[in-house]
């Protein structure tokens, strides 16, 4: 675990000031603890809950969530926030001011939610998730589609009681991963992806295809890379990478994730397919991406908001960090090529390299599935779902259209038309439980990692050498003090990404890294 990081020069409370503030801490951890539990219960649900719990776990979720809302909105609770902001406890220390600043936040933000309104919200995910696995498993849209309009009408709901006056709906959920971002920035900066990708895109996939050992492609039905041995070397990378098994575990489930209580357990999935490792190995990289900002968090402010990851867009930053610009790698695979070979031994009769591992976790293509999808790509299947998402808040298109919009956005803009809700709409988990306005978060994460790296580059000696010797640590130390530890310190991901790089994020530098990667792989003017 890291070492917790305090503020040089801080201000050391004495007297009322102290009492007024620690009174306050030891409530919000409190709230910690809540949601921990809250987050164990769904975890378990997602992993080893047996099918026919569902209602239960939906009645025991909603009994939490009222609990939790309960504590977090009570007269007391106001009243310890404003005592310490009253006696000054901010004053002197940026950590104390960012406690203060957030509890105040989360406070106003909770008063404002019924009750009922969030018991329902808990039971309806649990339904929704239920709901959806079974639909994505049957192909089923029409069993998924009157849950998925109720979660419409319960976010329109909430984004009435809650949201600031005049604040859109899906502007007031948008806030709710990525403070201070609107709909009409997201436009902005997808608008400029659409515009200077789909040539870069176009240009890629035209060209002649990468050419792979017939090692690496499963054939149908084969077991050509068995659970066992993928689960073994999942677990060999995710070790390499820093994963904390004292502090963390790795299970199977439908859709991987990262969940836990924080930075003292973390629990991370990953999905095989014996036809496929990439499923499992990018998957496990991506989540072990996750976890390392989980169990990077700063102990020293244990159960406090400011320990928190700043939003999603960061926290999907730190997954993409790892997944792309070391896990895609070349330099990565020459580390791992020696275990890869152990554990599918057919690669390494097959004389398959470390350029023949690049080449092939590389390969771009228009695909159905957006957590399948390469690095090129990705960010349409991400424009896809805003725009989506934006016109159903707005009330501009209705739940019954979804899939027929689907297909169609995805033949504008991948020139591929999914040939079942399976593969189209009904392929992501986030819609379950109603995560709207959660989907830019990725793009945005993929941005800010490329100007993440960039700056690593420039700072951390080797940086590819080190990959290639298999020695991560002084990548992960480097994140973990300018990024992991820190928290919420800063009160956007835009001062954030200015205190580690010096500027705001620039998504002309995300644009440049995909155009100078897929020009020189496939060998085309850049």
């Amino acid at each position: 675990m890291a070492a917790g990081v305090e503020a040089t020069g801080s201000t050391v409370l004495s007297g009322a000031t102290s009492t007024a503030y620690e009174a306050l801490a030891t409530r919000l951890r409190r709230l910690h603890d809540l949601d921990a539990i809250e987050g164990l219960v769904g975890w378990d649900e997602l992993t080893n809950m047996p099918e026919g719990a569902a209602t239960a776990r939906g009645r025991q979720k909603a009994a939490l969530a009222e609990l939790n809302h309960r504590e977090a909105t009570c007269a007391a609770h106001g009243e310890a926030i404003a005592a310490a902001e009253a006696a000054g406890a901010a004053d002197g220390c940026q950590w104390r001011a960012a406690v203060i600043r957030d509890a105040r936040r989360d406070y106003n933000d909770a008063v404002r939610l019924p009750a009922a309104l969030k018991a329902r919200e808990a039971e309806l995910s649990a339904t929704g998730y239920h709901a959806w696995v079974k639909a994505r498993s049957n192909n089923d849209w029409a069993s998924f589609a009157p849950v998925l309009q109720e979660l419409v009408d319960l976010r329109k709901e909430m984004a009435a009681v809650c949201a600031d006056p005049g604040v859109a709906p899906y502007d007031y959920l948008i806030d709710k991963y990525e403070r201070g971002m609107t709909e009409e920035r997201l436009s902005e900066i997808f608008g400029a992806l659409r515009t200077s990708l789909v040539p870069i895109i176009a240009k890629t996939l035209a060209a002649p295809a990468l050419q792979h050992p017939a090692a690496l492609l499963g054939a149908e039905g084969a077991d050509t890379f068995p659970q066992a041995a993928q689960e073994a070397f999942c677990k060999a990378v995710a070790t390499k990478m820093g994963f904390s098994f004292e502090f963390g575990r790795l299970d199977t489930s439908v859709h991987p994730f990262t969940g836990g209580t924080g930075p003292f357990d973390v629990r991370i999935t990953t999905r095989y397919d014996t036809e496929n490792f990439m499923d499992a190995v990018m998957g496990t990289v991506h989540e072990v991406g996750h976890a390392l900002y989980e169990q990077g968090l700063n102990p020293a402010q244990d159960g406090l908001p400011v320990q928190r990851a700043l939003s999603m867009g960061i926290h999907e930053s730190q997954s993409l960090f790892w997944e792309r610009y070391v896990g895609q790698s070349a330099e990565f695979w020459s580390a791992m090529l020696p275990e890869f070979h152990a554990s599918f031994p057919h690669t390494a009769e097959a004389g398959v390299t470390a350029e023949d591992m690049y080449k092939y976790i590389n390969k771009a293509s228009a695909g159905f599935i957006r957590v399948d999808a390469d690095e090129l790509t990705y960010s349409m299947h991400v424009v896809l779902r805003f725009e989506i998402e934006r016109a159903l808040l707005a009330g501009k298109v209705q739940v019954a259209d979804l899939p027929d919009l689907w297909r169609a956005k995805m033949k504008e803009l991948l020139g591929v038309v999914p040939e079942t809700d399976t593969l189209g709409v009904l392929q992501d988990v986030h819609w379950s439980d109603g995560s709207f306005g959660y989907f830019p978060s990725y793009t945005l994460g993929a941005m800010y990692a490329c100007q993440f790296h960039a700056k690593a580059k420039e700072e951390i000696p080797g940086f590819d050498a080190l990959v290639a010797a298999g020695d991560l640590a002084p990548i992960r130390e480097w994140l973990r003090g300018k990024i992991h530890t820190v928290g919420s310190l800063h009160p956007s991901a835009d001062e954030l990404c200015e205190a580690v790089t010096g500027a705001a994020l620039d998504p002309s530098i995300y644009v440049a890294h995909l155009n100078k990667k897929y020009s020189k792989l496939y060998n085309v003017s850049e």
